[in-house]
Order: structure tokens, then sequence, then C-alpha cells
């Protein structure tokens, strides 16, 4: 007696669904990522040592030209805002330098997957190494022009104090923020090629929006501009430790709330696309 010809469909059904590959775990890229900082550690000084390479000063060159843009920027607008240049300038150069590692971060994220398309199209590596490589870089770049505060804090006798170690807990929030960011501007860029200058074109004016160069106060009862700024919040848990005050509560809500929700968004974002980045490069 032969046999029904749908039982080896059912079979060959019940085989080839089997053969298809699961989508990998949600967070596993990442938590492979973290385990191979020794590669993103290396690609991200290897880019600081080729930025730099046959110069004299190397990457301190940010360090001299931010301190020149700081003193020149912090003499005028100290004026602008009737504001003492020993209670301003250290405001503006904590303000700026946290600030330049955030924008240089995002600026740089869209093409975090197309700078290292040679490696992906051949080597299977996590693709949050590459946003660990974009961040690396911009911090070995920060801590060049974070030690400018040392100098400023002792002329303008801004006394060391135990609120200062409050600021090392409110960068690693910022280098949360800045991860998860760049783990979906990376996404997007790759995707979509007008999302770099895109991007590029906001962080320029949001700079103009975000209490850098001007303290909160001076908008008045309009308040609500730098409340609804993330940077502003950013800035601040950072900024107001370093200058001997606590940063209001609300900004480390906001930027916890902001690590939280936004490093699940993350994961999401590398689950689905992480089968289709190498067909976008």
């Amino acid at each position: 007696m032969s046999e029904h010809p749908l039982k080896h469909e059912r079979k060959f059904m019940i085989d080839s669904t089997a053969s298809v590959p699961r989508r990998e775990p949600l967070g596993l890229d990442i938590y492979r990522g973290l385990g191979a900082y020794p590669l993103w550690a290396m690609l991200g000084w290897s880019d600081i040592r080729l930025r730099y390479r046959r110069s004299v000063l190397g990457p301190f060159w940010i360090t001299l030209s931010m301190s020149i843009f700081i003193a020149v920027l912090g003499v005028i607008y100290s004026r602008i805002f009737n504001m003492d240049v020993k209670t301003y300038l250290p405001f503006l150069a904590v303000g700026f330098i946290v600030w330049g590692f955030i924008s240089s971060t995002i600026n740089e994220s869209g093409a975090a997957y197309q700078d290292s398309e040679g490696v992906i199209k051949q080597i299977k590596v996590p693709f949050s190494v590459f946003v660990h490589r974009v961040l690396w870089r911009n911090f070995i770049v920060f801590l060049h022009t974070i030690i400018l505060f040392v100098p400023i804090a002792i002329i303008f006798a801004v006394p060391p104090r135990a609120i200062n170690l409050l600021a090392l807990l409110g960068f690693a929030l910022v280098y949360i923020n800045q991860f998860w960011m760049c783990v979906v501007l990376s996404v997007l860029g790759t995707r979509f090629r007008d999302i770099p200058p895109i991007v590029a074109t906001i962080t320029q004016v949001t700079i103009f929006a975000t209490p850098i160069m001007w303290p909160v106060s001076a908008l008045g009862e309009h308040t609500i501009i730098a409340e609804i700024n993330p940077f502003h919040h950013m800035i601040d848990i950072v900024r107001a430790p370093l200058l001997g005050a606590a940063p209001d509560a609300m900004s480390w809500v906001v930027c916890l709330s902001m690590a939280i929700i936004g490093m699940a968004l993350a994961m999401y974002v590398l689950r689905r696309a992480s089968r289709l980045i190498v067909y976008w490069l």
C-alpha cells in the first residue's frame, strides 16, 4: 500500500522550517560587542594615530584650539550676559567640552558602518563594535580637552569638593546615552544616506538652543526651552558637579530615563537590522 503524498509534504515543511535561522536574542550583539573591547579599543586608538600622524602635538592640537576658543568666547560673552568672567569662563569651558564629545559622536555615528565596510564584509564581528569604536576615539579626544578645566579651576579659584565626584556618574550616563543614540543613528545612516548631513545640520543648530554659551537664567520666564532639551540635562549632570553644585533632580531623572528607554530601543534596532546592514553597505 503506497504512502499518502501529503505525509511527505508535511515532513518537508517541518524540516524546511527547522533550517531557517532564528533571530538572535535581544541585546546579544551589544553583549558580544562589550566582550570585544580589545578590538574596538585598538581600532579607536588607531583612528586617533592615523588622524594626527606626522603631527607634532597630535590630538593636543584640539586642546590648544579649544583653549583659545574658550578664552576668546569667555571674555566676549561674559560681557554680553553681564557675568563675572571668573564665573562664566569655567561654566563655558565645561559645557563646551562636554558638548564637543556629544556632538562629535553623534555626527560621526551615521558613517560608523560605512567607514568599516571592508571589515564588516570580510569578518563576522558584532555590529556594536563599530559604535564603540566611534565612542572610544571621541572619548580619547574628550580626555585631551577636559584637562583644560584643571588650569581654569586653579586660575579662577574653583575649589575641589567631594561633590565633584558626581561628575563621573554624570559622564557615565552621558556615555550610555551616547551609545544608544549612536547605535540608532548608525543603522539609520547606513540605510538612508541622507541621515548624516541632516544630523550634522541639527547639531549645528542645537548648540545655540542648548545652555552651553548662555545660562538658563538668561531665559527668564521661558526656562521651558532648556527643560525640554535633553542635551541640557546631559551637560548639567557633568558641569554642575565640576563647578561645585548639585545637578537638578530633573536632570538625573531625564538622563536615567533616556538611558533605560534608549538602550531598549538600541537592542531592538540592532536585532531587526543585524541581517540587513551588510546588504545596505
